[in-house]
């Protein structure tokens, strides 16, 4: 089973899980997924305006993602993006290119 970040943000009342690993549109955005509107792409300055949210607020889009992505992969829980994940989008994005 491959392990998959995830962080959980919230802004204006809405939860929404990022994937800080899995490049977006291009290598400096990020996979985003919500209830509404489900898998998306969104930007640092994006993730800026929103604040990290709490278990008791994410847990029914936790379950959600888990019914997408299990038994695949195990989504592991972060509470912040690092420069791995940076790097990890780029090279995503340069394999995507070459193909």
């Amino acid at each position: 089973m491959e392990k998959l970040d995830i962080l959980f943000r919230i802004s204006r009342g809405e939860v929404t899980a990022v994937f800080p690993s899995e490049c977006g549109t291009d290598e400096n955005d990020f996979t985003c997924y919500a209830h509404i509107g489900q898998h998306g792409s969104c930007t640092r300055g994006w993730y800026n305006t929103t604040r990290k949210a709490k278990p008791a607020q994410y847990v029914s889009l936790l379950a959600e993602l888990r019914g997408i992505y299990a038994p695949e992969y195990a989504l592991v829980i972060k509470s912040r993006m690092t420069g791995k994940h940076a790097e990890a989008r780029k090279a995503q994005m340069r394999r995507i290119r070459a193909a």
